[in-house]
């Protein structure tokens, strides 16, 4: 059967112990490119609408904007137990982002509700993106820029303070050794630095590959940049703090990718102000979007973005394409590859209502 050829196929999917054909409906929120939107339209009913900063939808708002489809997806909205009320006839909710903490995941769970996402799928921009901004904060290139803007005087009291770090024989500390710390690790071996790996849930003989698994401590100790790679989770929820950085270089630069709260920020603004570390690039923040009053901002030695590692054109069409063809494997009752909560399949398995 050709997908392509129907505009809303009707698709036999097991629900609630019953088979039978049911024409499947699909809400979608789109932040970024809404033109890669192009498979599920082909078939099955979508609606798309377009969800702009800063009008993201969170709880009841976004759960009264449905209308009883069997499929969510969403770019930036939060689904929280409250969106979930509103619809008693979802049953996936997908997202094309490897993070999911604007989704109540445990809460979908509850109810049956299963959940996908992009894990790794946009790895790449991330991880180029995290080396951006170690080649930006070891060779004070914003701040070249901007001295060049505001007329730089040629000579030499004006150029000593963008001496910069070379990179090749230094020490890559990588926290997170997942589809974008292993990423990271590789393109730092291209800049001819050791590597050294902290992942306490991935075996060391996985982690040799990339370079030398080390204890944490033992990581900030001796790399001369670090960099963070970790989801947000309860354990990593302020993992890094002032006895990280005590330990780090007065040459060392501290980067993140990953999530702003995965690091005591105060203590961050500490060791950059008292100078414990040489220097920080950080696209994310503690508090997103960034205030123009914000501590951070007032300091030299550190490189600001506004969380946009994963924003390229590549990684979006790529990840809303893997949420796409998930959803056309859910509907068709085929294995899926990107269930953020299989314990929900597993509970389907059990009462004899396989996916």
């Amino acid at each position: 059967m050709q997908l392509r050829s129907f505009s809303n196929l009707k698709l036999r999917i097991p629900f609630d112990r019953c088979h039978g054909d049911f024409a499947v409906r699909a809400f979608i929120r789109a932040t970024w490119i809404i033109e890669a939107w192009d498979l599920l339209p082909k078939v099955m009913d979508t609606r798309i609408e377009f969800a702009d900063f800063p009008n993201l939808l969170a709880g009841k708002a976004l759960g009264d904007r449905m209308r009883e489809e069997e499929i969510l997806i969403v770019d930036e909205d939060r689904v929280t137990e409250d969106t979930l009320a509103c619809n008693k006839n979802l049953k996936l909710i997908g997202t094309p982002t490897a993070g999911l903490n604007h989704i109540d995941v445990s809460g979908a769970t509850k109810r049956g509700i299963i959940v996908v996402n992009a894990p790794g799928v946009n790895a790449d921009s991330v991880a180029e993106f995290a080396f951006a901004l170690i080649l930006a904060v070891s060779r004070k290139i914003v701040s070249a820029d901007a001295g060049l803007r505001k007329g730089l005087v040629h000579e030499l009291k004006s150029y000593t303070p963008l001496m910069g770090m070379e990179l090749k024989g230094k020490t890559m500390g990588v926290v997170g050794a997942g589809h974008i710390g292993s990423r990271v690790a590789t393109i730092a071996k291209g800049f001819g630095m050791k590597v050294l790996l902290y992942d306490p849930i991935v075996l060391p003989t996985y982690l040799d590959q990339f370079g030398k698994a080390v204890e944490m401590d033992k990581l900030f100790t001796e790399s001369d940049v670090v960099s963070i790679h970790v989801p947000l989770t309860k354990q990593t929820l302020g993992m890094i703090t002032e006895a990280q950085f005590r330990l780090m270089k007065k040459t060392a630069l501290f980067v993140n990718t990953s999530r702003g709260t995965v690091v005591n920020e105060p203590d961050l603004i500490t060791a950059l102000k008292e100078k414990w570390i040489a220097g920080a690039g950080l696209d994310v923040q503690a508090h997103e979007p960034l205030q123009r009053d914000d501590p951070l901002l007032e300091l030299e030695n550190v490189v600001v973005t506004p969380h946009i590692a994963s924003i390229t054109r590549d990684a979006q069409q790529h990840c809303d394409r893997v949420v796409q063809e998930e959803v056309i494997r859910f509907a068709k009752g085929q294995r899926m590859r990107f269930v953020a909560n299989p314990e929900v399949l597993r509970n389907q398995l059990t009462s004899n209502n396989p996916l």
